[in-house]
């Protein structure tokens, strides 16, 4: 029986989720946050993914890839490969690069455009390595819970945005863009005070963790990077 347009759709939706878990994975045992790659391909001079179209793509939201998205990510598995970091001077992003590891195949072989495109697109599964059980529910938050919650992330920013004497609209626009588009508005929202989550709104933001929270953590880590960059610089 041939399958439907619906069946069609449902199996690459759970592709880009399995493929953005792998990535993830991939990221965080390397000891990355979602701006290292980024950070590389900078300083390194090629042509890497942005911080925030690889959020998205974690998340399994991204949609239709385009092509350069695949050969920039296989570009940094064949540096890691190689061990070819190019000309970077930031010790702390020398010591992120020194022990990470490619994403290879269950034998081994390391994965390049068309392995990361094919499993995209669910004709190639993730390596066992990085399989991982689909997103857990998230739990049940009431009203007050989903205010408390809501509280808690403006009151991290602000303490953040005070203790370093930042913009606090140009943090929150920051924290924004490692949100999904369609979520970066509601987001904003909750930041500036001008509402909160609602219970129903959290239901999209469970991922093991609240998805406020990893965006808010990963612009507080990008924050400390220019001290980290001077202090190398100073010693």
């Amino acid at each position: 029986m041939a399958e439907s347009f619906a069946d069609i759709e449902a199996r690459q939706a759970d592709a880009r989720l399995a493929f953005g878990r792998m990535l993830r994975q991939w990221r965080e045992r390397n000891g990355w946050t979602q701006y290292t790659v980024a950070d590389w391909g900078k300083e390194a001079g090629f042509a890497a993914i942005s911080y925030g179209n690889l959020s998205v793509i974690e998340q399994g939201k991204a949609g239709e890839l385009r092509r350069p998205a695949f050969f920039q990510l296989a570009e940094v598995n064949r540096r890691l490969i190689e061990k070819d970091w190019g000309r970077i001077k930031t010790q702390a992003l020398k010591e992120r690069l020194k022990d990470a590891t490619p994403i290879v195949d269950d034998d081994g072989s390391p994965w390049g455009p068309i392995e990361l495109w094919s499993c995209y697109v669910g004709l190639r599964p993730v390596p066992t390595a990085y399989a991982v059980k689909p997103r857990p529910e998230a739990p049940s938050v009431a009203m007050k819970e989903a205010q408390e919650l809501s509280r808690a992330w403006r009151d991290q920013v602000s303490q953040a945005v005070e203790s370093s004497g930042l913009d606090p609209f140009e943090a929150i626009q920051a924290i924004a863009r490692l949100a999904p588009a369609g979520q970066r508005k509601q987001l904003r929202t909750v930041l500036t005070s001008f509402g909160d989550y609602e219970p129903a709104d959290l239901q999209e933001l469970w991922d093991g963790e609240w998805l406020p929270e990893c965006w808010i953590r990963s612009w507080k880590e990008s924050c400390s990077a220019p001290a980290t960059k001077q202090s190398s610089k100073a010693s």
